[in-house]
């Protein structure tokens, strides 16, 4: 028992998951897998330096067993001493599109994003185990995926999302469960084998281990190889796409297309999934056959083409430029979101997530080093901000220039069309521009060798669900 908690303890530290004065949300379902996750993590909190929050979500699917789950769980967080929040799911998890499980899982997310924010968490803990890992792998070889598919459960995403106990096998969580005498609930629907994963789990990997019993600790290992191999790909294409694509607003990208011809096709394709990624905000229900089709239309002989992709993306060939756009003939609205103070809000209406994150760390003067994340001086601004659409007789000082100028002058220069401006957010003090997101801060607001303390802002797609629940 001793040693599980000990490969827990590496795990955090091999990963950097968490870090002193952390706090952390812990997503509970009452399962094995997340009870073990909370008693370990609220055994080694005080060593760790941080606090604890568990969070449980009642998907509303299984009445029979839902209100029982969230009674156990809210008992659990009783015994351990540990603050308790739970949300029911609505009656909109049963509408929509997509697969139920697809909705469940967002709607599940949104509610631990909300926690986060009202706790002023910054990490949220799933209990995810080296046996999800194998299964996700097998799941990614059925489907035919690359490298980064196979990479499968990743140990930590976008710094906020950890997984503490993704080298611990169920064996060793049962183990450590019965050794402790902790009791937990079991899911029916993990015994329904017409789900992948649950067919995968319950006749696949038995079979699998009859060959190699090791299978298990071998496919979390390839996940590992895979996942650095895939690493090194994604920070090759990034450094290609900042180096030499266009972003205008957030709506357009362009690539030129004699350098991006000179790359090998695997990182063309990488690049083209990247520039996919940062238009779209995710990859979902973009195939393989769609990255060929443009790579296809990108390295063809005709100067012009034009490809129609999920969810509104369009990609058109333009003799040298390979121009990606998202959101042509969309209905677009107005709209203004409230900023308490630091912390992380969610945008709803564009589907998307701002982080206000202060520092008394002194700064020489930056670029802005990514054009969704902005430096601002702190001692410059005061709460509540505002993140809203552009108004009429907008203006700010763009970085680097001493004039004002109007938000539709700048925009028209920077060739983005009408329709896609009023997408653009646009974070304000007092009701002014300091940062149009993705193109450019006031030259009023920046970090200088005098700031003292400094507004990191980021804005991004709001993706914090994994892909395996």
């Amino acid at each position: 028992m001793h040693e599980i908690i000990s490969k827990v303890r590496r795990t955090i530290s091999r990963f950097d998951m968490i870090r002193p004065e952390d706090r952390v949300v812990v997503a509970v379902s009452g399962g094995p897998d997340s009870v073990c996750l909370v008693d370990i993590l609220n055994h080694i909190k005080d060593d760790l330096e941080i606090a604890l929050f568990v969070a449980h979500f009642d998907h509303g699917l299984r009445p029979a067993e839902d209100d029982a789950e969230t009674v156990f769980v809210e008992s659990l967080s009783r015994s351990l001493g540990l603050p308790f929040a739970t949300l029911k799911a609505g009656l909109s998890i049963n509408e929509g599109d997509g697969p139920l499980e697809e909705r469940a899982r967002r709607a599940r997310y949104r509610f631990f994003d909300q926690i986060m924010g009202d706790s002023s968490a910054n990490k949220l803990a799933l209990g995810h185990s080296l046996n999800d890992q194998a299964e996700t792998v097998i799941m990614r070889l059925l489907r035919g995926s690359g490298t980064t598919g196979l990479s499968a459960i990743p140990p930590v995403r976008d710094d906020r999302i950890i997984r503490p106990l993704i080298e611990i096998s169920r064996e060793e969580i049962i183990y450590y469960l019965h050794k402790k005498g902790l009791k937990y609930v079991t899911d029916s629907s993990n015994l329904q084998t017409h789900y992948l994963r649950n067919k995968i789990r319950l006749e696949l990997v038995p079979r699998l281990k009859e060959i190699q019993p090791r299978i298990i600790e071998l496919l979390g290992q390839t996940a590992g190889i895979m996942r650095m191999e895939d690493q090194c790909m994604e920070s090759e294409s990034e450094n290609w796409f900042k180096d030499s694509s266009e972003l205008i607003g957030l709506n357009e990208v362009m690539i030129p297309l004699p350098s991006f011809r000179e790359l090998p096709e695997a990182l063309q394709c990488r690049v083209i999934r990247h520039t996919l990624a940062i238009i779209k905000g995710n990859l979902r229900r973009v195939s393989l056959r769609h990255i060929q089709a443009v790579n296809r239309a990108a390295n063809g002989a005709r100067s012009r083409a034009s490809l129609n992709l999920p969810n509104g993306l369009t990609v058109q060939r333009s003799y040298d430029r390979l121009i990606f756009s998202k959101g042509e003939g969309m209905a677009v609205k107005e709209f203004s979101y409230t900023l308490a103070g630091p912390g992380r809000f969610f945008l709803e209406y564009l589907d998307r997530a701002i982080v206000l994150e202060e520092t008394e760390v002194i700064l020489p003067p930056v670029k802005q080093l990514s054009p969704m994340t902005a430096f601002l001086d702190a001692d410059l601004i005061s709460y509540p901000m505002t993140v809203r659409s552009v108004r009429p007789g907008d203006s700010f000082v763009p970085f680097g220039m001493s004039g004002h100028k109007k938000l539709k002058r700048f925009f028209i220069d920077l060739k983005i069309p009408a329709n896609d401006r009023r997408l653009i957010p646009i974070l304000t003090n007092d009701d002014k521009p300091v940062w149009v997101c993705g193109l450019r801060i006031d030259e009023r607001y920046k970090v200088t060798s005098e700031t003292r303390r400094v507004l990191k802002v980021t804005f991004s797609d709001f993706k914090p669900w994994p892909e395996s629940s």
